[in-house]
């Protein structure tokens, strides 16, 4: 759980305490309130933003302040846990009411205890109810058979000499398997918070017969074989006076106990989801059923490239990019959300800086009380890298690694394309077959690094005569094809190879040497030639061959080939 989480309208924390009966609070390690859960306002009489900031300790009986710091504030501070207590805490009305408070601290990632979690219960019916039992033994029966907590008698020996219904209930027993247990019984299969074993002798009961002194708020687990699970009780014990120790009674101790199980599940399930939530690698955003965004985690602001309180309030719209993801809640998200309570897809995202993001967005409704607003997660896994990736093995399974030029893949659908748009134009275009004349003297000579750069720097220079609509690729060692749209006549299409000629034989500086290389170049025409690639291929192949035949540049094929 995070310091941070507390100043948000709807953190997720706050999601899960809202709902609760009992009043829970964040505390900063001096005792300062720094969140309250609205059943303060039903339970003290003060509503949270009264008591935001404001120090407690002016809120509790002077007698009970000093053993609220010593028995719980304290040890919590230094990182205590599962600490419960007992004692009175004045309402906005002037009148103090009891409180049963269950305390947990919540450390940083070094350990540091920086905010205190508690949750209270008014236990003042119940504390008025004990205190009666001191009074009268009649009074104490009664009493006994209404409580909500479990009570019950044990003798000096430690045996439960009578009990409650309540108590039999929370411990999962039946009257006859309850009668005549002692805490010295394997079966209760007792331990402390921390999983060790609780010895029969520390049992506030058997503490009380031993030392007479009263116990309170002991927090211990016990196998239920009701749940066949274990169950957790926080028990007080009180010695029976002396003065009513006489004659033929027998009770020694009276112990009562509630079940604090929920408790310390929905502690430990705070505990767990805060943890995913400040730690994810995912980016995690709380947004209400107006869409209004109400809390996110780091991961976030990661991804976002800003700092999440920029994002409080807004609607979660506004980090949607309009190209890719403009009315998608509206069209998709909010309907599949109506209708199954979730929704997944891409969702592109508009960072802090104007940049794209590419993310696979999961939306769940999550559940509420009836009397609650509905509200939704989103968890949002940054896939840009996965997009580039993907983007960049389409590029590379289309171009020569070498030159960076289309290669007879790129080049199969280029030629589709120009097909089908002279088909549609009743036009025609040429592809040219060009073969380097010197380069494998070259190559030989100076090594492999020349060549190669020899071969970017032509495919550069042919490159630099194309235009938007003409396709060059690598076909070969040194061989390239280019596919010219456009031109009017043949002598056009001559031309335009005459230039590409010229290009390629210009003079090439490669580590301080100057090369020469030349180029024949075949020329065939769509459809005078052939209506495929592979006929048009073959064809200018051939006029290539005749032009080093010849010793000329370029050769445009013959009608009968």
């Amino acid at each position: 759980m995070h310091g941070s989480m507390t100043a948000t309208n709807k953190s997720l924390f706050e999601r899960l305490a809202e709902n609760m009966s009992d009043l829970v609070a964040l505390h900063a390690p001096d005792g300062r309130y720094s969140w309250v859960s609205p059943s303060a306002e039903r339970i003290l009489g003060y509503s949270p933003e009264e008591l935001i900031g404001t120090d407690p300790y002016e809120l509790f009986h002077p007698d009970d302040a000093e053993s609220i710091r010593n028995q719980t504030h304290q040890p919590a501070v230094s990182g205590d846990g599962n600490i419960l207590i007992r004692y009175r805490i004045r309402r906005a009305d002037g009148e103090y009411i009891w409180f049963e408070t269950l305390t947990q601290p919540i450390a940083n990632d070094k350990g540091d205890v920086v905010e205190l979690h508690t949750t209270s219960r008014d236990v003042t019916e119940q504390q008025r109810i004990e205190d009666a039992l001191a009074e009268s033994e009649a009074l104490y029966r009664v009493a006994m058979e209404s409580l909500e907590e479990g009570v019950v008698v044990h003798d000096s020996e430690g045996r439960i000499i009578a009990h409650n219904p309540q108590a039999a209930d929370i411990l999962g027993l039946n009257e006859e398997e309850l009668n005549g247990r002692e805490p010295r019984d394997s079966r209760w299969e007792a331990i402390h918070p921390d999983g060790t074993p609780f010895p029969a002798e520390e049992h506030p009961a058997m503490v009380t017969i031993r030392t007479g002194k009263s116990c309170c708020q002991v927090l211990m687990g016990v196998y239920s074989p009701r749940w066949n699970d274990r169950r957790w009780i926080s028990i007080n014990s009180k010695p029976v006076p002396a003065d009513v120790r006489n004659g033929a009674c027998r009770a020694a101790v009276v112990v009562s106990f509630s079940d604090v199980t929920e408790n310390i599940e929905r502690e430990g399930q705070l505990q767990r989801w805060s943890t995913v939530y400040r730690f994810s690698g995912e980016a995690i955003i709380l947004v209400d059923c107006e869409g209004v965004i109400r809390d996110a985690n780091k991961a976030f602001s990661r991804i976002v490239c800003d700092e999440k309180t920029a994002w409080i309030g807004r609607c979660v719209d506004d980090i949607t990019l309009e190209s890719r993801s403009d009315g998608l809640f509206a069209s998709t998200i909010w309907p599949t959300l109506e209708s199954t309570g979730s929704w997944r897809g891409e969702l592109w995202l508009r960072d802090a800086n104007g940049g794209a993001l590419a993310t696979w967005a999961a939306m769940t409704k999550v559940k509420q009380s009836i009397a609650a607003e509905a509200q939704y997660t989103m968890i949002l896994s940054d896939f840009s890298e996965r997009k580039d990736t993907e983007a960049k093995l389409r590029h590379d399974a289309g171009h020569d690694s070498l030159t960076g030029l289309p290669n007879r893949l790129l080049l199969k659908d280029r030629f589709e394309v120009a097909m089908s748009t002279a088909e549609r134009q009743n036009d025609t275009f040429a592809c040219l077959y060009l073969d380097l004349n010197g380069f494998k003297l070259i190559n030989d000579r100076y090594g492999h690094a020349v060549g190669d750069t020899v071969l970017q720097l032509v495919a550069d220079r042919i490159s630099g005569v194309m235009r938007s609509t003409d396709t060059v690729a690598r076909i070969g060692g040194d061989e390239f094809f280019v596919i010219v749209f456009g031109l009017d006549t043949k002598s056009d299409y001559q031309s335009f190879a005459a230039r590409i000629s010229e290009a390629i034989g210009n003079q090439l500086k490669v580590d301080g040497l100057n090369l020469c290389i030349g180029v024949s170049i075949g020329v065939a025409l769509y459809p005078d030639h052939g209506e495929s690639l592979e006929t048009l291929m073959s064809i200018s192949d051939c006029a290539m061959y005749r032009a080093k035949q010849q010793r000329l540049s370029i050769v445009l094929a013959d009608y009968d080939a």
